[in-house]
């Protein structure tokens, strides 16, 4: 299965060796505050660590909840071999379109 990246470059999913999603914090940000937990993270980011070691960001966004779904979504169609809630997924996606995938209504 193949997927593509945030900067358009087309991944191949069988030889990542693990998804992250990442909360990113200001640069600024006090470290005092990150370790007492008392900070927001501004986004998150979800990266597909190649099985090289190259990382590959796949995805972004401010709201956790879309990019807890999206780690979700990719986690899904990963183990189930490239299939979406039964929907084959046999051309290269995006994880934008696995989200609207995802919305659409169920019959």
């Amino acid at each position: 299965m193949w997927m593509w990246s945030i900067d358009d470059r087309l991944i191949n999913m069988s030889l990542v060796e693990s998804l992250e999603l990442l909360e990113v914090y200001p640069d600024d940000a006090d470290p005092a505050q990150l370790e007492a937990g008392a900070l927001e993270p501004d986004y998150f980011e979800l990266v597909a660590v190649m099985s090289s070691g190259q990382e590959t960001l796949l995805f972004d966004s401010e709201d956790a909840e879309v990019a807890y779904q999206a780690y979700d979504l990719i986690a899904r169609l990963v183990a189930r071999g490239g299939t979406l809630d039964d929907l084959p997924v046999t051309e290269p996606v995006s994880v934008n379109e696995l989200l609207k995938l995802d919305r659409r209504p169920q019959n």
